[in-house]
Parts: C-alpha cells; structure tokens; sequence
C-alpha cells in the first residue's frame, strides 16, 4: 500500500480526534460538546482540502475510517 497523501493524512486524523471526543463525551453528547464541534469543523475543512486535492470521496472516507 503507498502512503497516505498529506491531506488524506491530515483528514484521517481530524476524523480520529472526532471518534475520541465523541467516546469520552458520549454520542448522544457530541452536539452539545463545543471541542467536539470544533473537531467536526476541522474534520469538515481537512475533507474539502482532500477532495480538492483530487481524492474520490471514497478515498477519503475510507482514509478517516482507519481502513
């Protein structure tokens, strides 16, 4: 498998800080935890950076799913 491109890199790890705020906080949680809305920002912004650096969208959900 080749390396991760540095903005599928960078989106896996957003998504990761998002999964470990939501299991600390609690799912049901999550919208009402100001870190864990401002994760989700980030995850949001890295996924538009990895999209418009010419990443399918299945590329990169799959890069934030760990796979």
């Amino acid at each position: 498998m080749s390396e991760q491109s540095p903005e599928l890199a960078a989106y896996a790890q957003a998504a990761q800080t998002c999964r470990d705020i939501a299991q600390q906080v609690g799912v049901r949680n999550c919208d009402d935890d100001p870190n864990w809305r401002a994760a989700e920002a980030l995850a949001n912004t890295r996924f538009d950076e990895a999209r418009a650096a010419g990443h399918s969208q299945d590329e990169v959900l799959k890069a934030g799913r760990g796979a």
